[in-house]
């Protein structure tokens, strides 16, 4: 059923309800007929998390609504199914936007390979330029643009109970802010305009009963997380189409890197050529041994691992205060035993970059993790690090390791990672 017969239907019913209410008697089966297609529907898209808590307040509300139909009590019925309804649409919404979610996330890890081993490239490259003694023309050292950041959104409620002291004003409020980031991507969001004005236009007047007033209020509320969820689908899909853009850049930008690579290392004499396997080779036993060092120090602090662009230290954000960018000082004997192994390698290069999560403004966030960033370099070097050696990012937001969506994904992204190479 498309979102326009389903608005329709929605629209239509609403009006019997309300015109239940005033004497009429109300039709509960067609309620009944749509909350079942709807909760068929969510658990198709094996919902999750909250989703899954807004599908089972519907079911609730479903099967008190047929309690009062055994008892003959229509009115309580149809006003149960409609309330089920709002919340069989909201998990509805909250499960495909989940799923697309889930591809984002995957389309973002295909970008981050593709940048990985254009980086790896581009260092084998310079490596053989070392070697020869001669820089290849026309490669670019600059990585193509990659996928757009995260949008800025309002503060989302998704997946939310309807919260106690609800009413009109607020959930204007929340329309206008989520309405107008529908209207600027280019998302249809005009049935559920009708369904929020409706609501609240059943919840006026000096006849309409508190019950029936939050009722109106909860339809509306839903239809609010609806237009959320549909906005931020939106993004999702949007940034699997920029991903497969980056990825064919960074492919390109790859391959012009390995051909200047092997066309030089075929120019090279035996002996220089025997000297540039010996020399990586060197530099991926370091690199094997100074990761073996760290790897002994992870736990709640730290996690390491490997990947095209050398070795990863994710430090975690209990490093910091929230929203601050001074180091704690009961782990700061963490980063001591980080900076009394990194100074064991000193031929080593770090680029030490800050990340956040979604919460927040993208300018404010892209300023905290580069202060945080900072903070890490500033006391790395006070411990002996070469500040020659490092370097300092703020990514902010735009390189997301885990899911947004929850809190557990977005504690992983609030991070700050040493980036670990040989240098060239």
């Amino acid at each position: 059923m498309s979102r326009r017969s389903m608005a329709l239907l929605a629209t239509a019913l609403f009006g019997l309800f309300t015109a239940g209410c005033g004497g009429t008697k109300p039709m509960v089966a067609p309620l009944a007929q749509e909350f079942e297609m709807l909760r068929r529907d969510a658990r198709a898209q094996q919902p999750v998390a909250g989703a899954k808590d807004l599908l089972s307040e519907g079911e609730a509300r479903a099967a008190e609504a047929e309690a009062a139909r055994l008892k003959k009590q229509d009115q309580v019925a149809a006003a149960a199914y409609t309330r089920g309804i709002a919340d069989a649409r909201a998990a509805l919404a909250a499960s495909v936007l989940a799923n697309a979610e889930e591809q984002a996330a995957q389309c973002r890890e295909s970008v981050e390979l593709a940048r990985q081993q254009w980086e790896k490239a581009i260092r084998q490259l310079e490596q053989t330029e070392g070697v020869a003694g001669k820089r290849a023309s026309g490669v670019s050292r600059t990585a193509p643009a990659q996928s757009a950041a995260e949008p800025d959104l309002p503060t989302g409620h998704l997946n939310e109970s309807t919260p106690a002291g609800l009413d009109e004003a607020r959930i204007r409020s929340e329309w206008q802010a989520w309405s107008g980031a529908a209207n600027h991507r280019a998302v249809p969001i005009s049935d559920l305009e009708v369904r929020i004005e409706r609501a609240l236009t059943a919840s006026r007047g000096e006849k309409v009963k508190p019950a029936e007033r939050e009722q109106s209020f909860h339809v509306a509320y839903r239809a609010v997380q609806e237009a959320e969820a549909r906005v931020r689908e939106r993004w999702a899909r949007e940034t699997c189409g920029d991903a497969a853009a980056a990825v064919g850049a960074l492919a390109d930008a790859r391959g012009e890197a390995l051909r200047a690579m092997i066309q030089m290392e075929r120019e090279l004499r035996d002996d220089l050529r025997a000297e540039l396997e010996k020399t990586r080779a060197e530099a991926q036993n370091r690199q094997s041994e100074m990761y073996e060092a760290l790897h002994a120090l992870e736990g709640k602090l730290l996690s390491i691992r490997q990947d095209a662009r050398g070795t990863i230290v994710s430090l975690a954000d209990i490093l910091f205060d929230f929203d601050k960018a001074t180091l704690k000082r009961d782990v700061e004997f963490g980063l001591v035993k980080i900076a009394t192994i990194l100074a064991q390698f000193p031929e080593m290069r770090i680029q030490v970059e800050g990340h956040t999560d979604n919460v927040g403004k993208p300018d404010y966030n892209l300023d905290l993790s580069r202060r945080r960033a900072k903070a890490v370099h500033d006391f790395l070097a006070q411990q002996g690090v070469a500040a020659e050696r490092m370097t300092v990012e703020g990514y902010g937001m735009t390189q997301p390791v885990a899911d947004n969506a929850t809190e557990e994904g977005r504690a992983k992204n609030r991070r700050v990672d040493l980036v670990i190479q040989e240098s060239q």
